[in-house]
Parts: structure tokens; C-alpha cells; sequence
């Protein structure tokens, strides 16, 4: 029973890489950093007055606000996902779900999720040099 449990906690732990994988999270950790570094940039300027640096580092960090949401978003819709695909092993046994919750902090389901992601990301790039 263990060893199944163990299976279905990799195949989730697959499924939440590929939904990481396909969301933009990298897109906008690098839009957020663009306008941490147009900010910084905006700070040391001489040219602009206070006045016209305050109104680009307002605009530049609402627009960095905005993009946390973001990400903040999509953290909850994994975390969301994630615990549905958990609670799915209700439908095999009932107490299931609390020792998968249970095993997934700890060591061994802490490795399952580390494995499952290396896994997902090592097929997907063998994916992409066998499709060239």
C-alpha cells in the first residue's frame, strides 16, 4: 500500500512541475526585476527632478505590485491544485489522504517531490534535443 502511495505522490509531484513549467512565473520575476532595476536607475538619475522620480518609482511599483499578485496567484492555484490532487486518494481509502499529508513532509516524500521535478525537467529537455 505504502509503494502506491508513494507512486501517486511522484505523479502529482509531475503534474505540479508541469503546471509550474507552463506558467509564467520566470516571465515575470524578470519583469518584476526590469523594474526593480529601472527604479534604481531612477533613484540615481540626475537629470530627473524629485518630482518626476517619485511619479516613475510610484508607476514602477505599482506595476511591481501587480506583478506579485501575479505570482501570488499562480502559487494558490498550484497549492490549490495540489491539494486537490491530493485529496483525491479519498476516493481509494479514507486514510489515505492524512498519511500522504502526513508522508509529504518528511524526508522520503520531500525526496519524491525533489525526484519527480528533476524527472520532469530532465524528460523535457531530452524532449526538446530529440525533437531537433
Amino acid at each position: 500500500m505504502k509503494i502506491f502511495l508513494i507512486s501517486y505522490l511522484y505523479i502529482v509531484f509531475l503534474i505540479l512541475a508541469f503546471l509550474v513549467d507552463i506558467l509564467p512565473f520566470f516571465v515575470i520575476i524578470k519583469s518584476i526585476s526590469q523594474l526593480a532595476n529601472n527604479s534604481i536607475q531612477t533613484i540615481r538619475s540626475n537629470i530627473l527632478e524629485d518630482s518626476e522620480k517619485e511619479k516613475f518609482l510610484l508607476t514602477n511599483a505599482i506595476a511591481m505590485f501587480r506583478q506579485s499578485l501575479k505570482i501570488l496567484g499562480f502559487v494558490i492555484v498550484t497549492a490549490i491544485l495540489g491539494f486537490l490532487l491530493l485529496s483525491l486518494t479519498i476516493l481509494f481509502n479514507h486514510s489515505n489522504y492524512r498519511l500522504l499529508l502526513n508522508y509529504t513532509v518528511t524526508f522520503g516524500g520531500i525526496t519524491v517531490s525533489v525526484l519527480a521535478f528533476f524527472t520532469y525537467f530532465l524528460f523535457k529537455k531530452l524532449y526538446v534535443k530529440i525533437r531537433l
